[in-house]
């Protein structure tokens, strides 16, 4: 890490569990925890009055739940990073929380090292998902059968273009983006489609998930 200090937020209704994760982060020299909160609604007031970069916080809490915090900090305050920690690995919550474009969800039974790595990659940008979360959410996709699907060799501009697709951009916008003509672009897609044997881009997004290639 670089000298930048990390200013955090964690919430959590059970004190046990929030005394180990303090106790786990308050020696950690680039982390700063700006304080604690119960619920939802403490931890919407703290966030709103202090300067935080991240915020670390369960689920299931009395008042305002983890999910609708995290509805309310990525409306009203998306330069705040949100990891969820939480026991629930159902693939329903595990939707709801990446169509709210939190940063990263960890299980409770995460350790040290992966929760200070899930930390420092979400600052930095990133998204981190545990295995455990990401295997749930592919499986409930695609199946056992496909999750196992072998992985096809793409091309380096290949993969260019399949996450520029995945993440909405027109033919245009990937043409432009990846300095190749429009027909280039239109090619590529074929290709993209044959090998993965996709027949839309649905189909691309889905195995871009399930391979990995965008979290």
């Amino acid at each position: 890490m670089s000298n930048e200090t990390i200013k955090l937020l964690l919430v959590d209704d059970h004190h046990m569990f929030m005394d180990g994760i303090y106790a786990i982060l308050k020696d950690i020299s680039h982390i700063d925890i700006v304080g604690t909160a119960n619920n939802g609604n403490q931890a919407l007031k703290i966030a709103k009055s202090s300067a935080l970069d991240l915020l670390i916080t369960d689920i299931e809490m009395p008042e305002m739940d983890g999910i609708q915090l995290s509805k309310s900090i990525k409306k009203t305050l998306p330069n705040i990073k949100v990891i969820v920690v939480s026991s629930h690995s159902n693939v329903q919550t595990i939707d709801k929380l990446r169509k709210l474009q939190i940063d990263g969800y960890l299980l409770k039974n995460t350790g040290k090292i992966e929760l200070l790595n899930a930390i420092n990659k979400v600052y930095k940008g990133e998204k981190y998902f545990s295995e455990e979360i990401l295997r749930v959410y592919n499986q409930s996709l695609f199946g056992t059968n496909k999750a196992e699907k072998e992985k096809v060799k793409l091309s380096p501009r290949e993969l260019e273009v399949l996450k520029c697709i995945v993440q909405e951009q027109n033919t245009q916008e990937i043409a432009e983006s990846l300095n190749i003509s429009v027909n280039t672009v239109d090619t590529h897609r074929k290709n993209l489609m044959r090998k993965i044997g996709a027949k839309n881009v649905v189909g691309l997004t889905k195995y871009a998930i399930q391979q990995g290639i965008i979290a």
